[in-house]
């Protein structure tokens, strides 16, 4: 496909690099919007932000160098060259998952409730990133004769001259279909952690669908035939199907377009104290008649 966009003089435009950040900052401009709509401070959002985009790309960039370690012991300088590709989501989404947590902890916050305001944007960012993926050849597919195979004729990580599934571009519509599906419910939700849990199940069930087309190397296990990451979308499935039946009615919640104190660290502020009051007051005269 087309791994360089732009190159003039010195300057290289990577167009996986591209992609990569307008996915982010698209989904990080949606969620800071959310947030504003549902009068939580946007301040804590880009903090939050900052921290997990950090240590999702450290733990995206592991999982590959991991993945693919006798070419980067040969190369050990490419390791730092993110903007050629090679970053593994799940390797993305355990680093967050793990600063998240600490995270929310530490801040005192409801991480329930925080992943199921984010994980919308989340899905939406990694459709377009799967964009730049199509355009470096990486996480490419396998061989097909099928009309809409893709034969790229201009990249270091796919084999060239070969028609492939376009792996990248079915990851990307069902990311896109995941968003839509999360998008419109945020507002319909049960349950805190509704939105993540159904997000994991969703994205570990259509993984692992892609990951029967994909062609490039990325670790296998019981005899060459589960991958790493349907490994990885078996056991996530799993926990998130158990973690869905266990907290759906100790969670229960109604939220319909902004979020309770506790996604605010638990300040409530003078509007809801007010509003609280005035309730009280009226159900006490109800009381009394």
């Amino acid at each position: 496909m087309h791994p360089i966009l732009y190159s003039f003089d010195g300057i290289t435009i990577y167009t996986y690099g591209l992609f990569v950040s307008v996915g982010f900052l698209t989904g990080f401009v949606l969620f800071l919007t959310d947030l504003k709509r549902r009068s939580i401070s946007t301040d804590t959002g880009i903090d939050f932000a900052f921290w997990v985009l950090l240590s999702s790309i450290i733990g995206s960039r592991l999982v590959y160098v991991l993945l693919n370690f006798p070419y980067f012991a040969r190369y050990p300088l490419k390791i730092v060259m993110l903007w050629e590709g090679g970053l593994v989501w799940y390797g993305a989404f355990l680093g967050a998952l793990a600063t998240a947590l600490i995270y929310f902890r530490i801040k005192k916050l409801d991480g329930w409730l925080w992943a199921d305001i984010a994980v919308p944007y989340v899905a939406l960012g990694q459709a377009i990133g799967r964009i730049g993926c199509f355009m470096a050849g990486c996480c490419y597919g396998c061989p097909t004769d099928l009309p809409w195979g893709t034969t790229f004729t201009a990249s270091e990580i796919a084999p060239l001259g070969i028609s492939l599934h376009p792996t990248q571009i079915y990851d990307m519509l069902f990311n896109f279909g995941i968003f839509a599906l999360l998008f419109f419910r945020r507002n319909r939700i049960t349950f805190r952690g509704e939105q993540i849990l159904s997000y994991i199940f969703l994205y570990g069930a259509t993984r692992s669908i892609v990951e029967v087309f994909r062609g490039d190397p990325r670790g296998w296990w019981l005899g060459q035939t589960v991958t790493t990451s349907q490994l990885i979308s078996v056991v996530a499935v799993a926990i998130g199907v158990i973690l869905y039946f266990k907290i759906r009615d100790k969670n229960r919640i109604e939220l319909v377009g902004s979020a309770p104190a506790a996604a605010r660290g638990g300040r409530t502020s003078q509007a809801e104290k007010k509003t609280s009051n005035r309730t009280g007051k009226k159900r006490s005269k109800k009381d009394r008649s």
